[in-house]
């Protein structure tokens, strides 16, 4: 694959990246900046930003989603600014927590969406374990005695399955950030 080749295809992925992010990323900044317009300004300044950037964005330091916030909480800064004399605002400190709140807000959900996939994902036997054991908060006997299996089986079907959701929901998150984001 030629160099141009190379750049050609890292383009498409960061269009769809950005493509995807959009209603999230105007949501974001709707919630900072209580006008349409103003936002949907700060919005196209956001992606004027990115666009530039884009050979700056390294997927090993973080998500595509987070260095989009960052960028777009930044601008809305920016905006504030420049406009603090002409319109109703939010000071720089309740921008910030508001901001902070808007992204963390998603990650519990994305969570519980992710670990919800990958407990459907489990076998059977280990979910009917699974399920006494953290959503009915049996005691190992108590699963041995439900299940008629021996406590050191239990124990190790326990462990299995905390390794494979473990692994599972590392994979998971992001179809079920996904998700979360086209809702």
């Amino acid at each position: 694959m030629s160099v141009s080749q190379k750049v050609d295809n890292l383009n498409v992925i960061f269009n769809e990246l950005l493509s995807e992010i959009q209603f999230p990323l105007f949501k974001f900044i709707f919630s900072l900046i209580p006008h349409k317009e103003d936002s949907e300004d700060v919005l196209q300044k956001t992606n004027l930003i990115l666009c530039k950037k884009q050979n700056e964005f390294d997927p090993k330091k973080g998500s595509f989603k987070g260095w989009a916030f960052r960028i777009a909480r930044f601008q809305v800064l920016a905006h504030q600014t420049r406009n603090r004399r002409s319109k109703v605002f939010f000071s720089n400190e309740l921008t910030e927590t508001l901001a902070e709140e808007f992204v963390d807000h998603e990650t519990p959900i994305i969570q519980h969406n992710a670990l919800n996939k990958c407990y459907q994902k489990l076998p059977n036997h280990m979910r009917v374990i699974a399920e006494l054991r953290f959503k009915r908060e049996f005691t190992y006997k108590e699963i041995s005695l439900s299940t008629n299996r021996p406590v050191s089986s239990i124990s190790a079907t326990l462990s299995r399955v905390r390794e494979y959701l473990s692994k599972c929901i590392q994979s998971a998150y992001k179809e079920a950030e996904e998700e979360f984001h086209n809702q």
